[in-house]
């Protein structure tokens, strides 16, 4: 594994990145989500980055549901200096009720359900609605997963049970199902190892796989241990050098809105783009990292959101286009929100 070295890049550089690199992948995958043919056709998506890269389109593209609750989670880390359940839950409520783009956002009906009955409640126990949710065992999506990314930054230089219980408080409100917060919490363990290691140095997929499944198979239940078993088989491919397709990854890992379906899917576009992509010529692996999650197809702006946020700690702002942040909005707040969160980690 390569060292950890956050001075080499520079911990403020890798924040930034990690924000960006989340908000870029949700920007530019929400254009391909549950596209009619899975996985995405190359030729528009080819298109779509060159128009992008080869400063051919001045469009601005709006983030969604992901980004916007994001943002909340971010806002509320500078403002409170911890996790604040239910001051996030009234930001959540707030952006979704007063934000005039909602209804272009994208929020899931059951999310929304929540954000009702916890208004209707004035918010008397933040973590009720979620649990009331399916017969009782609550959410199993990908929405406490993407967004996650500002938990992993404000928790950077803590140990994995305040991690563990940090990822809990912020998935609760929305998602309490064993493979909705797992997920959560191995896409932080993901960013939260990405932010840590040296990008100037050859990046050990295999042991980047390994240590996630060590964490993780002290976290799940032996026995039912469904993101374990994904990392392994994640790990058997990587043995085996084998290069998946977008179409052989949506079959092995997913592609849903299931945070089970989604989460190594993310986990293992970031990997894969370390590599050249036989089919699209780009010498950037952030792009390339972008480019893979979203060509996977189903789901695409939340996967692209999560595996964005991974490439984007590794390897740090510096390394993403200009052409690309100009082409996504709310791009300077989330700038400045990097900085500001950062700031707050160390206090």
């Amino acid at each position: 594994m390569a060292t950890s070295k956050l001075e080499t890049t520079g911990i403020a550089v890798k924040f930034k990145g990690c924000l960006i690199g989340a908000l870029i992948g949700d920007c530019f995958g929400a254009p391909f989500e549950f596209c009619t043919n899975l996985p995405v056709s190359e030729k528009r998506l080819k298109n779509f980055f060159t128009e992008i890269l080869n400063g051919e389109t001045e469009q601005i593209y709006p983030y969604t549901d992901d980004t916007a609750m994001t943002l909340s989670v971010t806002k509320s880390l500078i403002e409170n200096k911890k996790i604040c359940p239910i001051d996030l839950a009234k930001r959540f409520v707030n952006e979704y009720f007063t934000d005039p783009e909602t209804p272009e956002r994208s929020y899931g009906a059951h999310v929304r359900h929540v954000f009702v009955a916890l208004r209707k409640s004035n918010f008397e126990d933040v973590f009720l609605p979620a649990k009331n949710q399916f017969d009782g065992k609550g959410s199993y999506g990908n929405g406490a997963a993407m967004r996650i990314a500002p938990v992993a930054l404000f928790v950077h230089d803590k140990d994995d049970d305040c991690i563990k219980n940090a990822v809990e408080q912020c998935s609760f409100l929305t998602h309490t199902h064993p493979d909705g917060y797992n997920g959560a919490l191995l896409l932080c363990l993901a960013i939260h190892l990405a932010l840590k290691l040296d990008s100037s140095e050859k990046l050990d997929s295999m042991k980047f796989i390994l240590e996630l499944l060590e964490k993780m198979e002290r976290i799940e239940n032996k026995g039912n241990s469904p993101y374990c078993d994904s990392l392994k088989k994640m790990k058997n491919i990587f043995e085996k050098k084998k290069d998946l397709s977008p179409q052989e990854v949506g079959e092995n890992f997913g592609n849903s809105v299931i945070a089970l379906k989604s989460v190594p899917t993310a986990i293992y576009s970031f990997l894969r783009a370390q590599k050249k992509l036989p089919n699209y010529k780009n010498t950037n692996p952030f792009i390339r990292t972008i480019y893979f999650a979203i060509s996977v197809g189903g789901d695409t702006d939340t996967i692209a959101t999560m595996a964005g946020a991974i490439a984007g700690a590794y390897y740090g702002d510096d390394i993403i286009p200009k052409q690309c942040k100009e082409r996504c909005d709310k791009i300077k707040e989330v700038e400045q929100l990097a900085d500001e969160l950062l700031k707050a980690s160390y206090v």
